[in-house]
């Protein structure tokens, strides 16, 4: 037999069985249920009653904070991941207080100017000022972990300078 011949078979077999193929019961489908409308913008939410238990028990748990009372699926907080944590990070005079007890060292590395100032032989704070006349630049050990960020006053991004044309 020849291939067309058999594809012309396959055909009229499969449209035979389509057209003698009994209908679907409408009855016998499972019928969908109704989907509440969507909530709208400012909709507080779905509230849950309060359990028989922790009405009987008359308080919530002394662990459970004020915000998460009678939730114990509530989210915890999120821990503060911020550069600056305190105030006194930020304050000039605390700052300056510091400096003016701690040691203070100047040297010249590669034409920049580097100021080290120590507290108990631990360098707390490095100041640098380059010898271009670009932005100063101070890293300060601000949590005591011994690990120098940028100073909290200069703000969360460090400036990058680029020279497009030099002459002399």
């Amino acid at each position: 037999m020849r291939t067309v011949s058999r594809f012309a078979l396959l055909c009229m077999a499969l449209s035979s069985a389509l057209a003698f193929a009994a209908p679907p019961d409408p009855q016998a489908a499972p019928s969908k249920a109704e989907a509440p409308p969507p909530p709208g913008i400012n909709d507080p939410g779905v509230v849950t009653p309060a359990t028989p238990a922790a009405q009987q028990q008359g308080a919530a748990p002394a662990a459970a904070s004020s915000d998460n009372v009678g939730d114990p699926l509530a989210p915890v907080a999120k821990p503060d991941t911020r550069i600056v944590r305190s105030k006194a990070d930020r304050d000039p005079n605390a700052v300056a207080q510091r400096i003016a007890a701690s040691d203070h060292t100047t040297r010249q590395q590669g034409g920049d100017t580097v100021d080290e100032y120590r507290q108990n032989g631990k360098v707390w704070m490095i100041h640098i000022v380059p010898q271009g006349g670009g932005p100063d630049e101070t890293f300060m050990d601000t949590n005591g972990t011994g690990r120098l960020t940028r100073d909290p006053q200069q703000g969360p991004v460090s400036p990058v300078y680029f020279s497009l044309y030099d002459w002399n």
